[in-house]
């Protein structure tokens, strides 16, 4: 464990490297597939084992790429292999030493930015204009890391949830979006399962390099008589270095910090005055409240977060039990690709339920995992309240839930959400 800690930023690098490698290859071989790309009946596609699955990814994949590589694939497949062996090759030299950690900070920035744009641009095949909204959404993350440490970390939660209202709504504008192209049958669910799978998958690899800029960033600020000193002291260095201002933002960048840096700032402090005020109109004092309006001494709302979470995961799991019928049939058609669309949706929901209510507990126990909650809360709240509207206003047919379910869960994921926007921390 201690060698994975020392050696975090190299694997990161490797496993970038093999998938920018694994694409170039990718593209390689199926070069003439990809230019002259040829529709096959997909009613005809059925999943009956893993290697049905692995093509027909491979199949969305290539009809993904079709949209824009339309001449000389062997160039686009030369650039991905290129840079995979670049990965490859930086990440070899931080294994060896620190002394270029200045230029390999700049090149992990360069590259989140890479796969964050070529994101975007994969994603206006299904999403089209409004794929500018997580494109806006990743322009603002990479902000915020390159100017996090001059912003004020008592605002570290309103930070993390101005961006989590920028991915929300993408979120919740995209997917209005998608499902009106699917009643239309602009677009099949097997677009748009293969869409978000590589959505995960560039925008996971693009948050993996941020991560190693903000490490290499931090690192970076070293006296020139300890180039030579081995990777595992690097991170036992004076504080002083990791503080250390990045004097290569260029000066457009540093100028929109700087203006940019108070905002924070003078959001809670309105918002503080707005409360001030209206506690000042109400003015409502211990004694106006009756007896048996108040809140009784043995009540906490932490009983309340592990009641409604357990329901929620109990709701889902009703659901989730509802789409096993999927894996009872030896062959299973593409074209009802929503249905298992739908089923790993609701599994991953599952999933959060589950570390929400960990993270409840261990606030509880521990007083830590308040980000954690703060993001597991948001996707519960976000994903629950899309679902709810697409019922409304899109049709019972494009809803994760049935109509009673999904309205427990919205009362129920509610106050969970505006509870946790009243904590402080």
């Amino acid at each position: 464990m201690k060698w994975f800690k020392n050696n975090i930023e190299v694997l990161i690098g490797y496993l970038l490297g093999a998938l920018l490698l694994g694409m170039g290859l990718f593209i390689f071989f199926n070069a003439d597939e990809i230019v002259h790309f040829k529709e096959i009946a997909i009613n005809r596609l059925h999943m009956a084992q893993l290697s049905d699955f692995i093509n027909i990814y491979s199949y969305a994949f290539i009809e993904l790429l079709s949209h824009y590589i339309i001449a000389y694939p062997y160039i686009y497949s030369l650039i991905f292999v290129l840079y995979g062996l670049g990965l490859f090759y930086i990440s070899r030299t931080l294994k060896k030493t620190t002394a270029h950690d200045s230029q390999i900070s700049i090149f992990y920035l360069m590259t989140a930015i890479f796969l964050f744009l070529l994101t975007a641009l994969f994603m206006f095949k299904v999403y089209h204009i409004y794929a500018l909204f997580y494109f806006a959404a990743f322009l603002l993350l990479v902000f915020f890391v390159l100017n996090r440490r001059h912003l004020n970390s008592e605002f570290r939660k309103l930070h993390y949830l101005i961006l989590i209202f920028i991915f929300g709504l993408a979120y919740i504008v995209t997917q209005n979006h998608v499902y009106d192209q699917l009643v239309d049958e602009k677009v099949t669910p097997l677009d748009l399962m293969a869409l978000n799978f590589f959505f995960i998958l560039f925008s996971g690899m693009g948050a993996l390099a941020l991560g190693n800029y903000v490490f290499l960033h931090r690192a970076k600020k070293i006296d020139p008589a300890e180039h030579a000193m081995r990777r595992a002291n690097k991170r036992k260095r004076d504080k002083k270095f990791s503080r250390a201002i990045n004097h290569q933002t260029n000066d457009a960048l540093q100028q929109l910090s700087e203006q940019s840096m108070k905002i924070d700032e003078r959001l809670m402090l309105s918002w503080n005055r707005f409360k001030e005020g209206v506690r000042r109109k109400i003015n409502l004092q211990d004694e106006d409240i009756p007896r048996w309006m108040r809140k009784p001494k043995w009540f906490n709302f932490f009983q309340v977060e592990v009641i409604f979470g357990v329901l929620i995961l109990m709701l889902t799991l009703i659901e989730l039990n509802n789409r096993n019928i999927l894996f009872n049939v030896s062959k299973f058609n593409v074209v009802k690709m929503q249905y298992f669309y739908e089923w790993l949706s609701l599994f991953l929901l599952f999933v959060v339920g589950v570390l929400y209510l960990v993270f409840t507990i261990l606030i509880h126990i521990r007083h830590r995992g308040y980000f954690g909650q703060l993001f597991t809360i948001s996707i519960l709240f976000i994903e629950i309240i899309t679902s709810f509207y697409l019922m409304l206003f899109k049709g019972i047919s494009v809803s994760l839930f049935i109509p009673p379910v999904i309205v427990l869960l919205v009362l129920l994921v509610t106050p969970l959400f505006f509870n946790h926007l009243r904590k402080n921390y």
